[in-house]
């Protein structure tokens, strides 16, 4: 990125990109894809005053080259916007190279699929499991049954975290909704908190009684010549915990309906289960499950003309940028055929994509697979809602029953 040349008042470098854009105000939630168009097409580089004040990137090409410069843009300071409540930093998506690139070396092979072929048939398990209440009655919400229930057990699973995982999992959401509301906000740290204890008893559990789950290899190996210590063991849960089944449950609830309400898709799914990768591929680029995240600026640079300093925020819009028109046509159409499908940024891009990628790409098939082979009839039943926390995009309810 170019440096700056000359350094202009806060107001003068500011106030003409001013937008009204608050991702801590639920009522942004049903204009979520239409607020970002018209930032998008009017000031594609935008500032907002909320959550402690932001710059706000829509363009895919934008995000795409600050994703890569991690030497003017880090993750060090935080990811969210504005801040979670945990007391850690999450590893490694908080961490620049050199450390975040020996950390990820040695993290992302357990989510490869060679990696994650050992747990497949516990993982197909956890989806029958979870539609059985759908298969027996015929009526449920594919929101409560599967896609919050699904994610949380896999990762658990994974992880050899035996505890109830629906408090796992009410944590991990309380975890990101955090609104303008002071209560939320309070609510969210206390769930950070009370996340962390359960984490630093099970670290403290698997160093005295290792076992063959990731977390106990993970505590068994070195990164940088050293073992992990605490903290840092705690900031990889919590990212796990957090990145494991929040994102995932809202891509699986966004997956269905797409699937039961695009005219002809579920028909061409049957016929050919191939097209499968790309159905979940244009689902994810059409309802990302994080629509954003975060960077801070380290040096004086621009963007678009738009002149950063040291310490500002930067938020990046994922979504805007999965429906930029320069990068895809007719970006609001749901189309599996297009050109360039896997260039979205559902997973972010970069250095920083998703560590747990595969292991969300594994869990949205099976739960697909398992619909078209079992419940192919299950049709909207009721009123579709929608979650709001500040940085994820997905369903809270979505009532469904069996076609005659």
């Amino acid at each position: 990125m170019p440096q700056t040349d000359s350094v202009e008042s806060h107001l003068d470098r500011k106030s003409a990109r001013t937008v009204k854009v608050d991702n801590t105000d639920p009522a942004m939630t049903p204009r979520l894809f239409e607020t970002l168009a018209e930032v998008q097409s009017s000031c594609p580089v935008a500032w907002s005053d909320a959550a402690g004040g932001f710059w706000m990137l829509t363009k895919h090409a934008d995000i795409a080259a600050v994703s890569n410069d991690w030497e003017t843009f880090t993750v060090t300071e935080g990811i969210t916007i504005p801040e979670t409540g945990k007391s850690v930093q999450l590893i490694p998506a908080e961490l620049d190279p050199p450390e975040h690139s020996a950390y990820r070396k040695f993290i992302l092979p357990s989510f490869t699929p060679k990696g994650l072929a050992r747990w497949r048939p516990q993982l197909e398990q956890i989806v029958e499991e979870s539609f059985t209440g759908l298969v027996r009655t015929g009526e449920g919400d594919v929101v409560r049954e599967v896609a919050r229930r699904v994610p949380v057990l896999a990762i658990c699973l994974l992880l050899g975290i035996k505890k109830d995982w629906s408090h796992i999992q009410r944590l991990g959401e309380a975890f990101l909704v955090t609104t303008s509301d002071t209560a939320n906000r309070s609510s969210a740290i206390e769930a950070a908190a009370e996340l962390e204890r359960i984490l630093k008893e099970e670290i403290a559990d698997r160093r005295a009684n290792p076992g063959d789950d990731l977390l106990s290899q993970f505590l068994q190996a070195e990164v940088l010549g050293k073992p992990l210590d605490d903290r840092q063991a705690l900031g990889l849960c919590v990212l796990l915990i957090i990145a494991g089944h929040g994102t995932t449950s809202d891509g699986i609830g966004t997956l269905l309906l797409r699937v039961m309400t695009e005219p002809g898709l579920r028909e061409r799914l049957l016929a050919d289960p191939s097209t499968a990768p790309r159905v979940i591929d244009e689902s994810l680029r059409a309802d990302p499950p994080v629509w954003n995240m975060a960077r801070t600026v380290k040096a004086d640079t621009q963007v678009r003309g738009a002149r950063m300093c040291p310490g500002e925020k930067v938020m990046l819009a994922y979504a805007a940028a999965n429906r930029d028109p320069e990068k895809f046509d007719h970006p609001d159409v749901f189309d599996i055929d297009r050109p360039g499908l896997s260039q979205h940024q559902a997973f972010g891009t970069g250095r920083h994509r998703c560590i747990g990628e595969g292991l969300a790409r594994l869990e949205l098939q099976l739960v697909l697979d398992y619909m078209l082979t079992h419940v192919p009839d299950l049709q909207v039943a009721g009123e579709v809602r929608w979650a709001h926390t500040m940085n994820s995009h997905g369903l809270s309810a979505l009532p469904v029953r069996r076609g005659n």
